[in-house]
């Protein structure tokens, strides 16, 4: 036997022929390589879950809700006030002579004690239209005169005639019994204008009255 050849041992028929090294992928087992696989992958881990947070797939736990925002809102109110004023404004009239029939008659329902209810009454005599008479005409006048009972005083009555024309004192006359008349005299209504004519009374008891009519003379 020849003792300088070389002998080769048996291989194993499961066994790579270089020994166990695979030259047909060396990159992959590469050491630098090795070490930057889990950087690649926590990165696009981290890209996967900020895009499916965004997207709000992950779940509350891995992904969570933004904090609750409170949002106070401000609100102005103007309150508008209306005044009101009432304005009450008081006309003086100066005072018009109001021609009523002297002829009419109307006593209050009621008096009060020492209170006499008067009508002045004047004739026919000379009367043209309602509280109007003719110049120079002469009509009788007398005063119906009763007391709170609806009677003629029982004691002394004592009316004071005045007549004027306007502010005028034309005649006054005083008499002892109010069922006297006053008479007017000759030259009373000669001139045409608005006369007022004013009985007051007076009872021995101390009751009192006054009335007054306006006529106009034509």
């Amino acid at each position: 036997m020849d003792q300088s050849k070389t002998v080769t041992p048996a291989r194993n028929q499961d066994e790579p022929p270089d020994g166990g090294r695979d030259d047909r992928d060396p990159w992959h087992k590469h050491p630098a390589l090795i070490a930057t696989i889990p950087v690649v992958g926590a990165l696009i881990g981290s890209a996967l879950t900020i895009v499916l947070g965004q997207a709000d797939v992950l779940p509350t736990a891995i992904n969570p809700a933004p904090p609750q925002t409170t949002v106070l809102s401000t609100t102005t109110a103007t309150a508008t006030t209306t005044a009101t004023s009432t304005v009450t404004e008081t006309v003086t009239e100066t005072p018009t002579a109001q021609i009523t029939d002297p002829g009419s008659s109307s006593t209050p329902p009621t008096l009060s004690p020492g209170t006499l209810a008067i009508t002045i009454q004047m004739g026919s005599y000379g009367k043209i239209g309602p509280g109007e008479y003719r110049a120079g005409a002469l009509p009788t006048t007398r005063a119906q005169v009763l007391d709170e009972t609806g009677h003629y005083p029982s004691t002394g009555c004592y009316p004071t005639w005045v007549l004027k024309r306007g502010s005028v004192v034309i005649r006054t006359v005083r008499s002892g019994s109010c069922g006297e008349s006053f008479t007017m005299a000759s030259d009373s209504l000669e001139v045409r204008g608005v006369y007022h004519l004013t009985v007051s009374v007076v009872t021995e008891a101390g009751a009192k009255g006054t009335e007054t009519t306006d006529f106009k003379v034509s």
